[in-house]
C-alpha cells in the first residue's frame, strides 16, 4: 500500500459465504422452488432416475396430469394447456421428487397503467369490497413498484419488476392475498418510483426509456365459476405524497415526512409491449452487514466501515432529540485521510438524504442502490456507533448449489470475494459493477464468469431470462449488443462480448439440460453467425471492438486474431446446438468452422507458434481447437516457455483469463498454472487479496503499490469478470467438472481430474447439479495423497488421478486397487496418471508416497518458489 497515492486500500475481514435461501432444489419448476405465475411448466429434480416413474400434477388434491418418463431422466414438460390460469398445483415423481407451482394469467395483459412522477416515489392507492374466493394480486410496472394490502407490504420483492428492454417487454409478478383479505373494503397501495425506465441509467441521465414512470395491477378472483377481476388500476384511484421526492436508482433517495393529502392520479397509455410473468428469482434482502467501526476524520463527518464491500442500502436508527437532516453518501474506499473517496463514481451521486422530526426513527430508502464499504454521515445528532447503521445487501436470489473448501486461508478469502461479487452483480440483470454511473448488463463479463457463477448459483432461471433480454436487443441485421439491456450507445458487435448470445444458452444446456433456452437462441445464433461470416475475407474476421480487454501486457494480441476465434467458436457450438436439437445445420456450420480455423491457422500461425506471441492468443487458439492436432503439444510448450519469460505473471484481459489456467492445465502444464495462480506481485489475484479486497477488482491493477488508484473514470472494485478463475478451482484444483468430450446437457457426464496444488494441503468441491450432487477432493499428507469422490446414481464419471509408477499400494475404499482389477479397470495415460470410470457411490482412493512422490516434490518445491 502507497499512502502517498492518497488513497488507503482496506484490509481484508473474515471472509463472508451466503447460505442459500430457504428451500430444497430436490424438486425445481422452470428452475425454481415452488414458483408462481408459471404458463408452460417444466418439472425437474436433481437426479437421474434409476428406472422409469409416474409425474403426476395435481389441483386441490384432484389429479389432473400424468406421465411416464423413462429410466435416466432429470426433468418433464407439463403441457400448459392441461393447466388452469391462476391455479396452485403440486406435483411429484413418486419416491424422488415433489415440488409445487402456480400457474399465471394465460392470457393477454389488459389492466389500465396510471402515471407516477418523474423523479419521486409516489403512492397509488385504491379499494376493494372482498370476493369469495382465492384472491391474487397481478402488478407490473414501467420503473419499480413496492405493493402494500391495508398498509402492509406484500412479499419480500425489491425494485419489483426488475429491469428489462422496455421496447419489447415488461414482466409481472403474482402475489396470493386470499388470506391477507380482511371483511368488506380492502386498500391496495403501490409505491411506484422512475426505476431504470425513467431514472439514470449508465451515465446516460434520466428519461432513457419514457419521462415518467407508470404501473399496472389487477386484484382477481378465482372461485368455481372461473376467474374475476374486483379491481384494476383506473382512474378511481388516489395519488398520494410518499415523502420520498427524490428516488434515484443511482444518483439516491431522500426520506422525509409524507404530506397527507391524496390527490387524482393521471392514467397512461398502455405500452405496446409483452407484459409477461417473471422468470427468475425476484431481488431480495440477503442479510444484513454491521458496522465494525466509526471514525471522524474532521469534526462532524463520521465514517461508517462495513468491513467488505457490499451492494444495497443502509439502514439507521436514530433517537432524534429533534428535527435533523442526515447525509449518508456511499464509497468503496477512503482517501489517505479517511475521508470517503467517490472519484470512481463519475456522475453517480450515491447520497442519501433523511429528513427526520424529533422521536426514533428506522430509516432506509426504498428505490435506490448502492455499492459500497464506507457511509460517510454528516448530520447524526451526536456520535456515531456502530450499533446506529448496518448494511442491507441486495441480490437476485439466487439458491446456492456449490461450495469449494481449501486449507489456504486466502485462497478461502478469494472464493468468498468471488461470491460477493456475483451476488453484488446480479440484481435483476447481470451488471458489470454496482457503483459507478455504469451498472449495465455486459455480455462478455457474465459470458466469461458464468459457468464460476453457476459452480456457485443455481443460475437456470435467471439467466434464461437474461437471454430473452439479449435476443431483445439483437439488431435485425443479426448484430447483437454489448450490452443486455441494450443500450445502443454501448455498442453492437464486439467479438466475445456478443458471442455470450451462443455461449450462455449453450451453458444452461450443459448444466441444466436446458433445451428450452437453447431452442429459443438458436435462431438469433444463427443471424449472429451469418452476421458474422458475411463480414470475413478469406476465413478473416476484422478486428475492431475490445479485444483483449484490460490485459496488463504491453503487446497486444491482434483483435482481428480475437475476432476470427471466436468466430470460429461460435460456428462450433452452433453445429453442437444444431445436433442436440435434431436441427438440419449442424453439418453447415461444422464446415464454416473449418473453413474459418483454416483460415486463421494461415493468418495466425507459423507452425505451432504464434505470429504474434501472446498468452491470451495461445490460450484462444488451444482453447478453441484452432491448432492442428499435430502441433498442439508444441503450442502448448509455446505458451508454457511465454508464462516462463512473463515470469510466471499472466499478461491477459477478459478474453485470455478464463482461458489461460484451464488450457495450461489440460496441455501438461498444471505446474505453470499453478504457479501463475501463486503469484503474489502484479498483476494476481493473491495481489489483491494482498491489497485487501473483499470483492473481485475490475482491473489488474485498480490499485497498485507504485501507482495508487487507476483511472478514477473507469475503476471499479467491484466486477466478477477476473472471478472467472473459480472455475478453474472447480475443475483443475479440486477435480469437480463435466466430461468435455460429452455433448449431453444436465451435468450427467463427469471429468474428476483433481490437480493438487503448492501452498494448499487439501481442497475439496460439492456441487448440487440438475443430476445429483457430486464431489470432488484430495488430501496430502506425508504418507501420501488421499483422492475422494461422490458420483449420483446414473451418472457416468471418468476419473483422472494424478499418480505414477506402481499402483500396486493404491487402495480403494479400503481396498488394494490391484485386487479391484475386473471392478475398476484402469488406464495408464501418456503421463502415467491413472484413469479409470467410476460407478455411482462414494470413492476414496489413497495413493502411497511411493505414487506421489513426484507430486510432493514438485509442491514443495513450487512453494518455495
Amino acid at each position: 500500500m502507497n499512502h502517498d497515492s492518497g488513497v488507503q486500500v482496506s484490509g481484508a475481514q473474515t471472509p463472508c459465504v451466503r447460505t442459500a435461501p430457504p428451500g430444497p432444489l430436490a424438486g425445481l419448476t422452470c428452475g425454481l422452488v415452488d414458483p408462481v405465475g408459471v404458463d408452460e411448466p417444466r418439472l425437474s429434480w436433481n437426479a437421474r432416475l434409476p428406472e422409469a416413474a409416474a409425474v403426476t400434477v395435481a389441483a386441490d388434491g384432484r389429479e389432473v396430469w400424468r406421465s411416464v418418463v423413462p429410466a435416466g431422466s432429470h426433468l418433464v414438460d407439463v403441457p400448459g394447456e392441461r393447466l388452469a390460469p391462476l391455479t396452485p398445483y403440486t406435483w411429484k415423481v413418486e419416491g424422488h421428487a415433489s415440488g409445487a407451482f402456480t400457474t399465471g394469467l394465460r392470457g393477454e395483459w389488459d389492466a389500465p397503467w396510471l402515471a407516477g412522477d418523474p423523479r419521486a416515489a409516489v403512492s397509488l392507492r385504491g379499494s376493494f369490497t372482498r370476493r369469495p374466493g382465492r384472491a391474487w394480486l397481478a402488478a407490473t410496472a414501467l420503473g419499480v413498484y413496492r405493493a402494500l394490502l391495508n398498509g402492509v407490504r406484500l412479499g419480500e420483492e425489491e425494485l419489483a419488476p426488475g429491469w428489462t428492454d422496455y421496447g419489447h417487454r415488461t414482466r409481472y409478478r403474482l402475489v396470493e392475498l386470499t388470506d391477507l383479505l380482511v371483511q368488506g373494503e380492502n386498500e391496495l397501495e403501490l409505491w411506484l418510483a422512475p426505476g431504470w425506465y425513467a431514472g439514470h441509467v449508465a451515465g446516460g441521465g434520466p428519461f432513457r426509456y419514457g419521462d415518467r414512470p407508470a404501473a399496472s395491477a389487477q386484484v382477481l378472483v378465482r372461485d368455481d365459476d372461473g376467474v374475476h377481476r374486483v379491481l384494476a388500476t383506473d382512474g378511481t384511484w388516489t395519488l398520494r405524497d410518499l415523502g420520498r421526492p427524490r428516488a434515484d436508482l443511482i444518483m439516491g433517495e431522500t426520506v422525509q415526512t409524507p404530506s397527507p393529502q391524496a390527490g387524482p392520479v393521471e392514467t397512461a397509455p398502455a405500452p405496446e409491449i409483452r407484459v409477461e410473468a417473471d422468470p427468475a428469482p425476484p431481488v431480495r434482502v440477503i442479510g444484513t452487514v454491521p458496522a465494525v467501526s466509526v471514525t471522524e476524520p474532521v469534526p462532524g463527518v463520521q465514517v461508517a466501515d462495513f468491513g467488505r464491500n457490499v451492494v444495497g442500502r443502509v439502514r439507521l436508527r436514530v433517537e432524534a432529540p429533534g428535527p435533523v437532516r442526515i447525509v449518508v453518501r456511499h464509497g468503496e474506499e477512503l482517501t489517505a485521510t479517511g475521508r470517503l473517496y467517490t472519484d470512481n463514481l463519475r456522475t453517480a451521486d450515491q447520497r442519501d438524504e433523511f429528513v427526520l422530526g424529533p422521536g426514533t426513527h428506522v430509516a432506509e430508502p426504498a428505490f435506490t442502490l448502492h455499492g459500497f464499504r464506507y457511509a460517510e454521515v454528516t448530520g447524526w445528532p451526536g456520535t456515531l456507533t456502530t450499533g446506529d447503521l448496518e448494511a442491507v445487501p441486495l441480490s437476485s436470489a439466487l439458491a446456492v448449489t456449490g461450495s469449494l473448501t481449501v486449507s489456504d486461508p486466502a485462497v478461502r478469502q478469494l472464493v468468498a470475494n468471488i461470491g460477493a461479487s456475483a451476488d453484488g452483480n446480479l440484481v435483476s440483470v447481470p451488471t458489470d459493477c454496482p457503483q459507478r454511473d455504469e451498472r449495465a448488463g455486459w455480455t462478455a463479463d457474465i459470458s466469461v464468469f458464468g459457468s464460476t457463477l453457476s459452480f456457485l448459483r443455481h443460475t437456470q432461471a435467471f439467466l434464461s431470462g437474461w437471454v430473452t433480454t439479449l435476443i431483445d436487443g439483437q439488431r435485425a441485421d443479426g448484430a447483437v449488443p454489448h450490452v443486455a439491456p441494450v443500450l445502443p450507445e454501448y455498442g453492437y458487435d464486439s467479438p466475445v462480448w456478443s458471442d455470450a448470445l451462443a455461449e450462455v444458452p449453450w451453458l444452461l444446456w450443459r448444466r441444466y439440460g436446458d433445451d428450452r433456452t437453447l431452442r429459443r437462441a438458436y435462431d438469433p445464433m444463427r443471424r449472429w453467425a451469418d452476421y458474422c461470416l458475411a463480414q470475413t475475407e478469406d476465413g478473416i474476421r476484422p478486428g475492431r471492438a475490445l479485444g483483449d480487454w484490460l490485459a496488463p501486457g504491453t503487446v497486444e494480441t491482434p483483435k482481428s486474431l480475437i475476432a476470427t476465434a471466436a468466430l470460429a467458436r461460435t460456428l462450433r457450438l452452433l453445429a453442437h446446438v444444431a445436433d442436440v436439437l435434431g436441427e438440419p445445420h449442424a453439418p453447415e456450420y461444422g464446415a464454416a468452422f473449418t473453413h474459418v480455423s483454416g483460415a486463421f491457422q494461415r493468418a495466425f500461425l507459423n507452425g505451432p507458434r504464434l505470429r504474434t506471441e501472446t498468452q491470451t492468443g495461445y490460450a484462444v487458439a488451444l482453447a478453441w481447437d484452432l491448432v492442428p492436432p499435430e502441433d498442439r503439444s508444441a503450442a502448448a510448450q509455446a505458451l508454457a516457455e511465454l508464462v516462463r519469460a512473463d515470469g510466471h505473471r499472466l499478461m491477459t484481459g477478459f478474453v485470455g483469463t478464463p482461458l489461460l489456467l484451464p488450457v495450461l492445465s489440460e496441455t501438461g502444464h498444471h505446474d505453470v498454472a499453478c504457479r501463475i495462480f501463486n503469484q503474489e506481485g502484479y498483476p494476481s489475484w493473491r495481489y489483491q487479496l494482498r491489497a485487501g479486497a473483499t470483492s473481485m477488482w475490475e482491473r489488474w491493477d485498480s490499485w497498485h503499490h507504485r501507482h495508487g488508484l487507476q483511472t478514477p473514470s473507469m475503476n471499479s472494485f467491484n466486477h466478477y469478470a477476473y472471478g472467472c478463475v473459480g472455475d478453474w478451482l472447480f475443475r483443475h484444483v479440486a477435480g469437480l467438472g463435466d466430461d468435455p468430450r460429452g455433448t449431453g446437457g444436465g451435468f450427467g457426464e463427469l471429468l474428476l481430474r483433481p490437480g493438487p496444488v503448492p501452498l494448499l494441503r487439501h481442497a475439496h468441491a460439492r456441487y448440487d447439479s440438475a443430476s445429483g450432487t457430486v464431489e470432488s477432493g484430495w488430501r496430502a499428507g506425508p504418507d501420501g495423497v488421499q483422492f475422494t469422490f461422490a458420483v449420483p446414481e446414473g451418472v457416468s464419471a471418468r476419473a483422472v488421478l494424478p499418480v505414477r509408477g506402481a499402483w500396486d499400494g493404491m487402495t480403494v475404499n479400503g481396498t488394494f486397487l490391484m485386487g479391484l482389477s475386473e471392478q475398476l479397470p484402469t488406464t495408464r495415460l501418456a503421463d502415467g496418471s491413472c484413469a479409470l470410470n467410476l460407478p455411482p457411490g462414494r470413492w476414496s482412493f489413497t495413493a502411497p508416497a511411493a505414487a506421489t512422490a513426484h507430486l510432493l516434490q514438485e509442491w514443495d518445491d513450487l512453494g518455495r518458489s
